[in-house]
């Protein structure tokens, strides 16, 4: 008979908390694409361990997180990213692309080009078979 008392007990106890206001959505901030990101606060006594974090895109093919902000979105980091560091990222990205374009054109071969002309064959990709030989000893066009 007590575990039926206990039974009621915890079932009245879920129907006192199921008529409790329930929590509200906390906005975060927004990114520079315009995405909306939010939270709900962790409720361990709801049987909730870990907050709920999501976003709201602008556009639903182009909204993508930066990865600062995907890192908060996984839980990866507590507090959300500034301003100020998204903005240092971005400058050290942007250094890294000019100093990858002076080492490519300080060690490029004179008269080299970045094309190459061959043709494609019929799946899309270059045809380089007079290149190479297709079996060994074997090869079309000699080089010479």
């Amino acid at each position: 008979m007590p575990s039926e008392r206990r039974l009621w007990k915890i079932v009245f106890d879920n129907f006192l908390k199921s008529l409790q206001p329930k929590l509200k959505e906390k906005p975060i901030g927004i990114d520079s694409q315009g995405n909306k990101y939010f939270e709900l606060e962790a409720d361990p006594q709801g049987g909730r361990r870990l907050p709920r974090r999501w976003f709201v895109p602008v556009d639903e093919e182009t909204g993508v997180p930066t990865p600062e902000w995907s890192q908060w979105l996984r839980g990866r980091r507590d507090e959300p990213p500034t301003q100020e560091e998204i903005a240092h990222n971005e400058a050290i990205a942007n250094m890294k692309k000019i100093n990858a374009e002076n080492i490519a054109q300080k060690f490029r071969l004179p008269g080299s080009t970045n094309e190459t002309e061959c043709q494609q064959n019929s799946k899309g990709f270059p045809d380089m078979s007079e290149k190479f030989e297709i079996q060994p000893g074997n090869l079309k066009s000699k080089i010479k």
